[in-house]
């Protein structure tokens, strides 16, 4: 996973819950760095809203649309 991915959130946690995000959601990765196995990800469904940036484990996200190189 790289800044700028589009990712898809592939389980649901009481913690992303609480910031509005749950299974399913996508969103980009919005920051270059992987801080404790963990990316910065703005969930923004398709580019329409920004509905939270929160960290997320990378466990827990499948990329669905990789940036351009």
């Amino acid at each position: 996973m790289k800044e700028y991915d589009r990712v898809e959130l592939i389980v649901e946690k009481e913690k992303y819950a609480k910031e509005g995000v749950h299974k399913g959601m996508n969103g980009w990765i919005c920051d270059p760095r992987n801080i404790n196995g963990q990316w910065l990800v703005c969930f923004d469904q398709k580019y329409d809203y920004n509905i939270a940036t929160i960290e997320i484990e990378e466990n827990d996200l499948v990329v669905i649309e990789e940036s351009p190189e």
